[in-house]
């Protein structure tokens, strides 16, 4: 059951601008505690003052940048700080710059009416809510104009593409991630999408994003059944004793389906606001209503939409020589493990796979040029190309592994394999291409598709094996289910380099070995956000595989020197030995 809302009334007062000098952003004058109650808090609300009576230009600057932080989306004070023709250009729901709380940002004066807005960067958020991590020692100058308007200064012009500049600790009070969710293209189940947003009139910033058409790396593998063109009506939304009223334009849904379908990608998304506890849907002055559902609408339940059943994923294997195990909870039964009960593999087929169901598993043959499966005997897959990745089983009944075609298929990169039948009685299936024209020369090293099938990681290199880099696609399936194309990437972790190993964590974050580009860091587990967003564990050089029985509390390292680790929290430790560990469908 949700919490009743409550709400934090706090006025924050900046301290004047006088005294600031030249630097910005490296204080916050009053941050009184907020009473600790759980889950999620309404945002603080922050005010700032007007430009003072005789400022200057570095003064002006600094107060516009810091009036930029306020919340509630009322930016008429830091508009104050330029003139009227300035502030009818500046767009502050364009990109967010997120500076260094260390490093103060600075205000040089350079010709008479110009001054130099400079200071390190730790990311920045797009337009459409994507996080992106800037690299170490990454920095920004921006220059702004200025003009007398009755003897003040005002700045008359700031660069075409300056949004707003705010520091990491200002952050989480102003925006946070939330999920958008969108149909799979082919049943009835919810895919998320996550964006950061700004936490004020978040129902109405919300619901815009949920109208919109999917973002293109899931484009054709989900879909939104919310009426295509619809806006809502007055442009927001309003929450009256927590009841999130949305009224949009458009065609009114006539199929029940549809209709429930409407409800639940509204419901999912705006429940998200911590003000709003139901939702009432009207298009075109029309209640959006259901046989026997009483309005408003709590949950996705309320309205008869599927839930999706969660599998628990087993109990992992890992690999000693050629024998299977089940992994030890801890390395006190290392001396006598249990057998898995599956046949030996031999050793030099490598980068294991198991089934959803546990039964099967899949290795790249010794030579790296093809494909086994295992299920009680060795059954060896119809040739598709050469340099085969690590494969992976989906929870839809396919085997994924990427590789290099051949002759004809020399610009193919990925495949997959139906699994259904039994290999012992039927012939084994022939290869079937995945359609990727941005894999066209890259070579395929591991391949996760999604608990839920719909999106696939990629993680992937030129032909010489450099460039490495981490993309998510949606998965465009056949009438069968079977997969036929990738949709445009999208890039993960994009100062991350020298990448080994892939595994989603949940639907919404997935987990890497890398090193921060520019960092003097060793390789160490990543976390990172479909947002963007990424957190660092602790180091773990030798750690060259990973995977995870659940979350990223739950992730476990192969090591170059055969051992397996388990999180700890901040540390890691032994289960003992093994060359490879394997989750059901991980």
């Amino acid at each position: 059951m949700r919490r009743a809302p409550w709400v934090v009334m706090l006025t924050v007062v900046a301290a004047a601008l006088a005294g600031c000098g030249g630097s910005v952003g490296a204080h916050r004058d009053v941050e009184p505690g907020l009473e600790v109650r759980g889950g999620e808090l309404e945002p603080v609300r922050a005010y700032f003052p007007g430009p003072a009576a005789k400022a200057t230009q570095q003064q002006i600057v600094s107060g516009f940048v810091r009036a930029g932080a306020a919340s509630d989306g009322n930016y008429e004070t830091a508009r104050s700080y330029l003139t009227p023709e300035a502030g009818k250009v500046w767009v502050p729901e364009g990109e967010i710059v997120l500076t260094s709380t260390s490093t103060p940002l600075v205000v040089t004066p350079q010709s008479p009416n110009t001054a130099v807005l400079s200071g390190g960067v730790e990311g920045t958020i797009d337009k459409d809510g994507r996080y992106v991590n800037a690299a170490p020692s990454a920095g920004r100058r921006v220059a702004f104009e200025f003009t007398r308007i009755n003897d003040e200064w005002r700045i008359s012009s700031l660069p075409k593409d300056f949004g707003r500049w705010i520091t990491t600790s200002d952050l989480g009070d102003l925006l946070k991630p939330y999920t958008i969710h969108y149909l799979a293209a082919d049943r009835r189940a919810l895919v998320p999408d996550r964006r950061w947003f700004p936490r004020d009139h978040l129902a109405t910033r919300l619901a815009r994003a949920q109208l919109a058409a999917p973002p293109a790396y899931l484009a054709a593998s989900v879909r939104n059944d919310i009426p295509r063109g619809s806006r809502l009506t007055a442009d927001s939304v309003t929450v009256i004793d927590g009841i999130a009223r949305v009224e949009i334009t458009g065609r009114v849904p006539t199929d029940k389906v549809q209709r429930e379908n409407v409800w639940a990608q509204l419901v999912s998304t705006l429940l998200q606001a911590p003000n709003v506890q139901a939702v009432t849907v009207r298009v075109e002055d029309v209640t959006l209503e259901l046989p026997g559902v009483d309005l408003p609408v709590s949950t996705v339940e309320q309205v008869g939409f599927p839930t999706t059943p969660t599998v628990a994923p087993g109990r992992p294997l890992v690999r000693r020589g050629a024998s299977l195990f089940l992994l030890p909870s801890t390395s006190a039964v290392d001396a006598d493990p249990k057998k898995s009960g599956h046949a030996d593999i031999p050793a030099e087929y490598h980068s294991l796979a198991m089934s959803a169901d546990g039964t099967e598993l899949a290795a790249v043959d010794p030579d790296g040029q093809g494909l086994s499966r295992f299920r009680g005997k060795r059954y060896e897959m119809p040739f598709f190309g050469i340099g085969v990745g690590r494969p992976a089983y989906d929870t839809r009944g396919y085997l994924w592994a990427g590789g290099t075609g051949i002759d004809d298929d020399s610009e193919q990169a990925l495949w997959t394999f139906t699994t259904a039948g039994d290999p012992a009685t039927q012939r084994q299936p022939a290869a079937q291409p995945v359609v990727a024209d941005w894999l066209k020369g890259r070579k395929v090293l591991e391949v996760k598709p999604s608990p839920e099938g719909d999106r696939v990681l990629v993680l992937h290199t030129a032909d010489n094996g450099s460039a490495p880099q981490i993309d998510v696609a949606g998965v465009v399936r056949g009438p069968a289910g079977d997969p036929q194309r990738l949709a445009e990437p999208r890039r993960l972790g994009t100062n991350l380099i020298e990448p080994a190993g892939l595994v989603w964590l949940s639907n919404i974050s997935v987990g890497t070995l890398a090193r921060r580009a520019g960092a003097t860091e060793q390789r160490r587990p990543y976390v990172i956000s479909i947002d963007g967003q990424e957190q660092s564990l602790a180091e773990l050089p030798k750690g060259v595989a990973i995977t995870s029985t659940g979350g990223e509390r739950d992730i476990l390292v192969t090591t170059s020197d055969g051992n397996v680790l388990s999180r700890a929290g901040q540390q890691w430790i032994s289960l003992g030995r093994g060359t490879d560990v394997t989750v059901a469908a991980r």
